[in-house]
């Protein structure tokens, strides 16, 4: 049985980023955290952490790191169980900033109805999001990704359906003789951030353009990037949810009518330690379903 203090030692410098900052959350020295981590090292066989900054967890740590998440979460389930006291379930997701700011929070309010939970949401790029369940720091993520993690669940979820869109005015001064090539190059086009790609896939697609070579300009939040849209900073990819209202009332146009590129959604899960984790995981996918469009 590895040692409880050298496991939650491994838990805090995978999520603080560094031996020190994992020792004021321990109450410890830093000193101390790395003979417990060496010492766990040592038991397994293994490097656990890598010495950069910030530390990140190896292979086999990220192996560790979801054994102590799921003791962590039968340990909530179980206090609860004796104690009686109807505490709320911890329950840490990592998402994407558009599925955020759209459908989880509905999603994770249907699934409140019937189970006392607080979500510890983590955004981040919708392919991304899977490298936090690898690392241990989540036990379920939404993401584009169809192939399950070693070991893990994945239920697709529906999709999200993007269309090029831009203000009125931003038409009227890049593409008044159309949308083209040459037009789109000249104009500010709108990217999340430097991981995201859809814009780059659909110009390429569409029009055979790298948008590399487009100005660009970077809103890295979803509610900022759909008004910047609007306010005619930029054209960019919009998902029918944020998008449609405006479409209908004329604050927006769709560059590209008919085109447009639809993006899947997966729910990845660890197989469920305990009945109830096995619950919150069938709900939200439930609840998912019913809020987003089907294939």
């Amino acid at each position: 049985m590895w040692d409880s203090k050298q496991l939650d030692a491994l838990a805090a410098v995978a999520s603080q980023g560094s031996f020190e900052q994992a020792a004021e959350k321990l109450g410890l020295t830093a000193s101390a955290v790395s003979q417990r981590i060496r010492a766990l090292e040592e038991e397994t066989g293994f490097p656990l952490v890598t010495r950069t900054r910030p530390c990140r967890p190896t292979v086999q740590g990220q192996k560790l790191l979801r054994y102590i998440r799921s003791l962590e979460w039968l340990e909530r389930e179980t206090r609860n169980e004796l104690e009686q006291a109807g505490r709320p379930y911890i329950w840490p997701i990592a998402t994407n900033h558009d599925s955020l700011e759209s459908w989880l929070l509905p999603a994770l309010a249907k699934v409140a109805e019937t189970e006392n939970l607080l979500p510890d949401i983590q955004a981040d790029n919708e392919e991304h999001t899977h490298k936090w369940m690898n690392e241990g720091r989540v036990m379920a993520a939404v993401s584009t990704r169809a192939q399950a993690l070693a070991g893990c669940e994945v239920h697709l979820l529906g999709y999200l359906e993007y269309r090029l869109m831009a203000a009125p005015s931003l038409v009227a001064h890049y593409f008044a003789d159309g949308v083209q090539k040459s037009s789109l190059k000249r104009a500010p086009l709108l990217v999340f951030d430097r991981k995201d790609n859809m814009q780059t896939e659909f110009l390429r697609l569409y029009f055979g353009l790298n948008a590399e070579r487009c100005p660009t300009v970077y809103i890295p939040a979803s509610a900022p990037f759909y008004q910047a849209a609007r306010l005619g900073l930029g054209y960019g990819m919009i998902p029918d949810g944020q998008g449609a209202a405006s479409l209908a009332e004329g604050e927006m146009v769709d560059l590209c009518p008919g085109k447009s590129m639809r993006q899947n959604l997966y729910w990845h899960c660890w197989p469920a330690a305990s009945p109830r984790l096995a619950a919150l995981n069938q709900k939200l996918v439930a609840a998912a379903r019913s809020l987003l469009q089907q294939p």
